[in-house]
């Protein structure tokens, strides 16, 4: 474990643009931690603050904080995208081939240098809760909506996988990316013939509780598991907080590890069974 650590790390560390991608990724998510508070947009005339609505209050700060972080996953993909595509630009794979280390162990760095990553992450924007929550909230319960955590570790490791997948297809970090976008785009527009189709220009009675079949394939499912924070006028009214309690989405959180295992299979079969 410790050999295949260190093969990958010095792969990673040594290149520029990995390096700029993971610092890029680090300070956007401190920075987010520290405007946060400040940010206090202006609504017909209205400064709205989200931190006296409880946006930073617990347990609903798990789910805001986690929310908004996961839009930088692509962050993280082009860091395993261009990673991985450099191992066929620069024949490194090969080369490590050559030297007596075997597909399965090359397919093994990959992914354990991408479960550092996502653990990195994890325990940072962990840290940012905390680190928030101590400061916004008089009772700390801390552990009160920390399956969201989970549910981040999930959402972000089932898409760099995705993304190490389409490399490991693609080789070239340009296909991969473009791909990647193209086919979150395409979902979308699947998901939007699929809501015309069904319903036409007639809105369903209870849109939340609507099951849509294209919300199960990858890229859509991966961005549910954490979906956006719901709000609650009447709560608003009565508390004067505006974000509600909510739950981790499981059943989007369970077809993303069929999609980690998955997507971890036929990437060693590419591996295995493609030519040096």
């Amino acid at each position: 474990m410790k050999r295949l650590f260190n093969i990958e790390w010095n792969k990673m560390f040594y290149n520029t643009g990995t390096r700029i991608f993971i610092i890029l990724y680090f300070v956007m998510i401190i920075l987010m931690g520290i405007t946060l508070p400040s940010i206090k947009p202006n609504m017909s005339g209205q400064v709205v603050d989200f931190i006296k609505f409880g946006a930073l209050e617990f347990p609903v700060i798990w789910h805001n904080i986690a929310w908004l972080v996961g839009f930088g996953k692509f962050f993280l993909a082009i860091i395993v995208i261009n990673n991985i595509s450099n191992e066929y630009s620069f024949g490194t794979f090969k080369q490590n081939t050559i030297d007596g280390l075997s597909k399965t162990e090359f397919f093994g760095t990959k992914l354990l240098m991408n479960l550092i990553l996502t653990l990195f992450y994890t325990f940072l924007v962990a840290a940012i809760v905390l680190g928030l929550g101590a400061f916004f909230n008089d009772k700390l319960d801390f552990f009160n909506g920390i399956e969201f955590l989970g549910g981040y570790f999930i959402e972000i490791f089932a898409y760099v996988v995705f993304a190490m997948f389409l490399t490991f297809l693609l080789k070239k970090s340009t296909f991969a990316i473009l791909s990647l976008i193209v086919l979150n785009i395409g979902e979308s527009i699947l998901k939007a013939v699929e809501y015309f189709a069904r319903f036409g220009k007639n809105e369903p009675i209870d849109l939340e509780k609507t099951t849509f079949f294209t919300n199960y394939l990858p890229l859509n499912s991966n961005s549910k598991i954490i979906d956006y924070p719901p709000i609650s006028i009447t709560k608003l009214m009565t508390t004067g907080k505006l974000f509600d309690t909510s739950n981790i989405q499981w059943e989007y959180l369970a077809i993303n590890v069929f999609y980690i295992i998955l997507f971890l299979a036929l990437s060693l079969f590419i591996i295995k069974k493609r030519d040096l």
